[in-house]
C-alpha cells in the first residue's frame, strides 16, 4: 500500500508529490521525485546534511530514530520535527521541507 510524500523545496513555491512504499528511506524517494537532498556521508550518517523538516504529518509517518541519528540530532523531534532523510524510514504520509542545498550548514529556515 503506498503513501504520499509531499516535498516543499525551499527555492521552489510549487511542491513535488510522489507516491512511496511504507518500508522506503525517505532519501530513496527524494531522488526518485527528483528532488535533492544534500548528502555528504551517503547515508552512514555522520554528517546531517541531509537535515529536512516534518511539515505535515503524524508523529509516526516515519520509523523511530535509531540511535545514530539521534545521536547527532538529539531526542527534540517533537519539539524541531527535524529527521536526517538518509535515516528516515517512511511508514505514512507526510509533507516535508527540503531546506536549499546550499544552505545547509546555516540551519533550516524557519516555518
Amino acid at each position: 500500500m503506498s503513501v504520499k510524500i509531499c516535498f516543499q523545496l525551499e527555492n521552489s513555491p510549487d511542491p513535488i508529490k510522489v507516491d512511496a512504499e511504507p518500508g522506503e528511506r525517505l532519501t530513496q524517494v527524494a531522488s526518485r521525485a527528483g528532488v535533492t537532498i544534500q548528502q555528504t556521508c551517503a547515508g552512514s550518517p555522520s554528517c546531517t546534511d541531509c537535515k529536512i523538516k516534518v511539515l505535515e504529518g503524524e508523529t509516526d509517518a516515519f520509523e523511530d530514530m535509531e540511535f545514530e541519528e539521534e545521536a547527532l540530532l538529539g531526542n527534540v523531534y517533537f519539539i524541531t520535527k527535524e529527521r536526517l532523510a538518509c535515516q528516515a524510514i517512511v511508514k505514512s504520509s507526510s509533507k516535508i521541507f527540503v531546506p536549499d542545498p546550499k544552505k545547509i550548514h546555516k540551519g533550516l529556515k524557519k516555518q
